[in-house]
């Protein structure tokens, strides 16, 4: 039985969980309203993650990681190409992943962009529907993508936490789409 990893800590936008197989961390998360929901997202991912689990609480196990969030939260540039991910998807989402994991801190691509990368320029919803399935925010900036007409698209974490990350990284935000700007 593999054991997965898991933590959680504070940051600015609430509490942050975190969860690691033996080949990597595989998920970012802070939708939880506390750690026993998550462990229970862990216990029933099994076939996600593909194999069987037992979730075990380590926070020494993502020492430097967690501090390179506070580290990002303070409004620093990080570089999260250190640390060896687990990514769960499919290939398409993979690929869209790695586009996304060397998106540079502060700047944006379109979904245009990322499809075209890719080599399917025709596959814009399709690379929105990878970021939102990203389980690694943050680690793989999906933020950082924004819709080809200048609106910011969508964010699993809501529109008010994209600006919010978008404000920390040094994003202008008048270039973009007003009406885009006013999450609901």
């Amino acid at each position: 039985m593999q054991r997965i990893y898991y933590t959680s800590f504070l940051t600015p936008i609430g509490r942050i969980y975190l969860a690691a197989t033996e080949k990597g961390i595989y998920r970012v998360a802070w939708e939880y309203k506390n750690v026993e929901d998550f462990v229970k997202e862990i216990r029933s991912s099994s076939s996600r993650v593909g194999c069987a689990h037992r979730p075990v609480k380590d926070i020494s196990h993502f020492t430097a990681i967690k501090n390179d969030i506070k580290r990002y939260f303070l409004g620093t540039p990080v570089s999260f190409k250190k640390y060896a991910l687990d990514l769960k998807g499919t290939d398409f989402q993979k690929k869209v992943w790695r586009v996304l994991y060397n998106i540079p801190y502060g700047k944006l691509l379109t979904y245009q962009q990322v499809a075209e990368k890719i080599g399917k320029p025709n596959a814009s919803r399709a690379v929105g529907s990878a970021c939102g399935a990203n389980d690694l925010p943050i680690i793989i900036p999906c933020h950082r993508v924004i819709a080809s007409n200048g609106g910011l698209g969508g964010f699993s974490g809501g529109l008010k936490l994209k600006i919010h990350l978008l404000k920390l990284e040094g994003v202008k935000l008048s270039n973009l789409s007003y009406h885009q700007l006013s999450p609901k």
